[in-house]
């Protein structure tokens, strides 16, 4: 018994085994819900597991802040500082120049928030007790938490947000006019052309507008469908790996792979709770850039 038992144990103590957080799914449904699920409710609004997780999440990174940046920033940082500071000032140097000089200092608290938000949802999947830690109901089971990207009302909400954020900005840094302009404006400089063809890209411009507002609107649901679909998908692939390696260890010569099968997908998760938090922030900071850093351009 020890020696069956000695693999997952010496796994267990290294952090490497982290599948308690999809062995709910396998010995509860097939593959993991698309839909959260109602925790308790508060009247008639519902309480969901990825909602609840969403407010650990939020006080989580407060606390986090607080607790590096404990007794105020000094000239020599101590090591939390020095961590916020060395992340911040690398995601400076990749949104700044997308976004602009003009807009940076207002814009870029924003995209700062949103890409650790988005980070430790991601991240905070692959960890035990992440929708293994429930109760059985009317023989099904109930998890507390849930990742909250992996529930396509949180990616559709920060798409939202998202969306509003780029008008908000944009008609703060380069105005309502300038928001009309970068959409259906003429670009082109009517001291070199002659009228007749100035005109004629009036209303080329402005027909291009119109697809273009098509394509804005349009970016609240790759925006959210893309998060969503990565973040989902990384949950079903996990149990899918927990399910082939319960079954190898039924197999005497081969169950001590079982334990080691799904290791590298949550190396893999991880990798990519990293890149879609970065891309969504990316994205986000590329469309309010195209409005905001016009006038950078204009005048370079």
């Amino acid at each position: 018994m020890l020696r069956g038992c000695f693999p997952r144990l010496t796994l267990i103590l290294m952090g490497l085994v982290l599948s308690p957080n999809v062995a709910c799914y396998a010995s509860h449904g097939e593959g993991v819900s698309s839909s959260s699920t109602a925790v308790f409710s508060i009247g008639k609004f519902a309480i969901t597991d990825s909602i609840i997780l969403t407010w650990i999440i939020s006080m989580l990174i407060i606390f986090l802040v607080r607790f590096a940046l404990r007794g105020g920033t000094k000239i020599i940082p101590s090591t939390g500082q020095a961590i916020i500071e060395s992340v911040i000032e690398g995601l400076r140097g990749i949104i700044e120049p997308i976004i602009g000089n003009k807009a940076f200092r207002i814009v870029f608290p924003y995209l700062l928030g949103i890409f650790f938000f988005i980070l430790l949802q991601n991240v905070c999947g692959l960890l035990p007790g992440i929708g293994s830690v429930g109760v059985n109901i009317n023989g099904g089971f109930r998890p507390f938490f849930r990742p909250a990207n992996s529930d396509l009302n949180t990616t559709l909400a920060l798409a939202v947000v998202s969306f509003f954020a780029w008008g908000y900005f944009g008609v703060r840094c380069a105005g309502v006019r300038g928001i009309c302009f970068e959409i259906f404006g003429n670009k082109a400089e009517k001291s070199e052309i002659s009228s007749v063809i100035y005109g004629g890209l009036c209303v080329l411009f402005m027909a291009v507008g119109l697809v273009e507002c098509i394509s804005i609107l349009c970016r609240i649901v790759s925006l959210s469908f893309r998060l969503f679909g990565n973040t989902f998908g990384g949950e079903n692939l996990l149990h899918n790996m927990y399910g082939f390696s319960s079954i190898l260890k039924n197999i005497p010569i081969v169950n001590y792979m079982a334990y080691l099968i799904p290791l590298p997908f949550y190396f893999l998760e991880f990798l990519i709770a990293i890149i879609q938090s970065f891309v969504f922030t990316l994205l986000t900071s590329v469309y309010i850039g195209l409005v905001c850093n016009h006038e950078d351009h204009a005048h370079g």
